[in-house]
């Protein structure tokens, strides 16, 4: 199972995702495809996202069970920590 999670990104790259995902939600496509695919995918997502996020979380063989990447992520920054995912998000300062 592979996800992606498109944010601020144009509806031609969500069309186009769309060919080989399930949009379950605005932004949030879902699908069965092999890792050659994935990394397809991937590389079409970011060269096309422009100041968009683009998260890709795939199923993997290790203690949290998936893996990720990101492009430009700007609120939640995964982190990963001895092979383990965290997320930080960055403090906002308020006058």
């Amino acid at each position: 199972m592979t996800v992606f999670i498109l944010e601020r990104v144009s509806p031609s790259l969500r069309g186009d995702l769309s060919r080989w995902l399930v949009e379950v939600q605005a932004g949030v496509f879902v699908g069965r495809i092999n890792e050659v695919v994935r990394d397809a995918l991937w590389e079409r997502a970011t060269d096309r996202a422009d100041d968009g996020t683009v998260t890709m979380l795939w199923r993997m063989n290790n203690e949290q069970g998936f893996d990720l990447r990101t492009w430009q992520p700007k609120q939640y920054i995964p982190i990963n920590i001895e092979g383990i995912w965290l997320t930080m998000r960055p403090l906002t300062h308020k006058s």
